[in-house]
């Protein structure tokens, strides 16, 4: 089904067997942050507020200068918002659709029933998937934008666009244990929380760093595991932590992004007496039913400095033409490196 079509008889055939989707459905992010999701009733809403300490200093004060007070001084604060966005789909089924739910195309075979055997419930899923896969995606590219009338739209700002003071520019180089350690530092230096960090990483910057990181004999997690319902696994860096690094979705080619999970948080922003992401149907025009599913969303991304982002990494990844081997010498106990070509 594309566009506004309506799911009839003919245009949707219905199939025995089982159900397999083509189609990427992976929103890690999301899985990520959902169990931190929060409420609001304003399109705008707040990320937190931020303030900087004066920096500390030698007085240099005699007895008598003490008998005055200095001057008063003081720290203003300044608010980080984000907005929530509009996310909707439409399905629309016929009634003869429904009702044909018996008749199977392809191979018929007595005693087969048709899978889905309900349509809307189908169509209503796969339309999720996508809303879910939008969400994805506006939460890693979303560019900002906040509506200021009734026709223009309102965008959230999503993480790659959030980081803007821990940013380094790798300039073509290859993704290696140094460069992420380099940025785990600058997050550190910017009084960012370097713990619970999750390196969201495209496939070939994530073979680039494992890929190093081996070479280094530097440990790359005992095995991959599920954590958020994602495979990740752990590596230890010389700045004295330990990282996730995951594969993540629509993570612009040559970035990396190092999120803080403990300061991000989904924000819906619910429906009164509906609810977020609800499903409702539509007038009718003839003999068929319209659904809408409705919702609003945008991104809590907690303090921007907490996180980090390397930006123009090398996208190719050179699988190593041999593989090197430590072998030690019984005699001596002196270990010596030999490379046997694979």
């Amino acid at each position: 089904m594309t566009g506004n079509e309506t799911v009839q008889s003919y245009s949707v055939p219905n199939y025995s067997g089982l159900l397999y989707n083509k189609a990427n459905t992976k929103t890690p992010f999301l899985n990520m942050i959902s169990g931190k999701v929060k409420y609001t009733n304003s399109v705008e809403f707040v990320c937190g507020q931020y303030y900087s300490s004066e920096e500390g200093e030698i007085p240099s004060i005699s007895e008598t200068a003490s008998l005055t007070a200095p001057a008063a001084s003081f720290v203003t604060r300044k608010q980080l918002t984000n907005v929530t966005q509009i996310f909707m789909e439409s399905v629309a089924i016929s009634y003869a659709k429904q009702s044909n739910m018996a008749t199977l195309s392809g191979i018929n075979v007595a005693g087969q029933t048709a899978n889905p055997q309900n349509e809307l419930d189908f169509q209503v899923a796969r339309k999720m998937e996508k809303i879910k896969r939008s969400i994805e995606k506006a939460f890693i590219q979303g560019t900002y934008s906040k509506a200021t009338n009734d026709t223009t739209v309102n965008k959230t700002r999503g993480m790659v666009q959030a980081i803007s003071t821990n940013v380094i520019a790798a300039e073509g180089k290859t993704l290696d244990l140094w460069l992420l350690n380099d940025l785990i530092q600058k997050i550190s230096d910017n009084q960012g929380e370097i713990n619970n960090l999750v390196i969201l990483l495209n496939s070939v910057n994530l073979l680039q760093l494992t890929g190093n990181a081996v070479e280094m004999g530097v440990p790359v997690g005992a095995a991959y595991y599920s954590t958020y319902g994602i495979q990740v696994t752990d590596l230890i860096l010389p700045v004295g932590t330990t990282v996730k690094l995951a594969l993540g979705e629509f993570i612009p080619e040559g970035v990396a992004l190092a999120v803080n999970l403990d300061v991000i948080g989904p924000v819906e922003q619910p429906v009164p007496e509906k609810g977020n992401f609800f499903l409702e149907e539509l007038s009718k025009t003839g003999a068929g039913t319209k659904y809408q599913i409705f919702g609003q969303i945008g991104l809590d991304h907690g303090p921007e400095w907490y996180h980090g982002k390397l930006t123009g990494l090398s996208t190719v990844f050179t699988k190593p033409e041999g593989l090197k081997v430590n072998v030690v010498n019984q005699s001596t106990e002196t270990p010596s490196v030999d490379e046997t070509e694979e």
